[in-house]
């Protein structure tokens, strides 16, 4: 049986009180498979409460609210290089040392790859879920990141029409936590970051799910990641939308699951 989620909010990284939530304290065996979840743009660690009560024994999820997200302070980070530079700051203030299996939607996605381009001997394996190596944001996200002013009911367009209401509310309620600089002039920097040719150095093997109804990030643009890195495979889930992890919490944690036993 799955251990509730406990939420530790003291750790100091950078300065910065992070909030991240695992099930217990940090894994001892070594045969537990060590998890870390990255959410996307807007989001948080909640993001992922509906695929860690999946996941069977034998994985250790973190989640983390990356900065300028959720419970953690500060604002978000102004490229995707300082996002994934952040997270290896995370773990080595959690003494974290061996090898990890990434897993990031949307544009924790796009910093997972950077993460693992930057920090390979922590990736053993990656996890990609509905993203890209190049995100195209929707031109008045950033005014609304800035503002606090969110167009919800634009993004109930990001799910499939059958998700319930409250799972979409799980998503969009972490909207308003999300902290961008007045003078930012781009989100995370990240219409100035292409990683295409970059990944295809890769030699991590890598898990890539895309939803049949993604209108942000298109399943083609998926079929495209897997050709761009050499060890993937990819994973077309249909009647999902944007929101894998909350959608279709337990296809994709038998997903993950079979991944991790490969």
């Amino acid at each position: 049986m799955n251990m509730p989620l406990q939420s530790v909010s003291s750790i100091k990284v950078g300065g910065l009180k992070v909030n991240y939530n695992v099930p217990r304290g940090l894994p001892q065996l070594a045969s537990e498979h060590l998890v870390m979840l990255v959410h996307g743009a807007g989001g948080s660690s909640r993001h992922w409460e509906p695929l860690i009560a999946k996941l069977g024994p034998g994985i250790f999820p973190i989640a983390i609210d990356l900065p300028g997200h959720g419970a953690t302070d500060g604002w978000v980070p102004n490229s995707i290089e300082a996002a994934a530079a952040f997270l290896g700051e995370f773990l080595s203030e959690l003494g974290v040392e061996r090898p990890l299996c990434y897993v990031g939607q949307s544009m924790g996605g796009l910093i997972g790859m950077q993460f693992a381009l930057a920090h390979s001997a922590w990736v053993e394996r990656l996890v990609l879920i509905s993203t890209a190596a190049r995100i195209q944001l929707h031109p008045d996200f950033l005014s609304q990141a800035i503002t606090g002013q969110w167009d919800l009911a634009s993004l109930r367009q990001s799910f499939a029409p059958e998700v319930p209401e409250q799972l979409k509310d799980l998503v969009l309620n972490e909207f308003q936590y999300t902290r961008c600089q007045t003078d930012a002039s781009d989100f995370m920097g990240v219409g100035g970051i292409d990683l295409s040719e970059a990944i295809s150095t890769l030699r991590v093997p890598t898990l890539i799910l895309t939803g049949d109804d993604d209108v942000i990030i298109s399943p083609r643009k998926s079929k495209i990641l897997q050709r761009q890195i050499p060890e993937s495979r990819l994973v077309t889930v249909p009647g999902a939308g944007h929101y894998l992890n909350v959608e279709k919490s337990a296809i994709l944690a038998e997903e993950i699951e079979r991944f991790l036993q490969e």
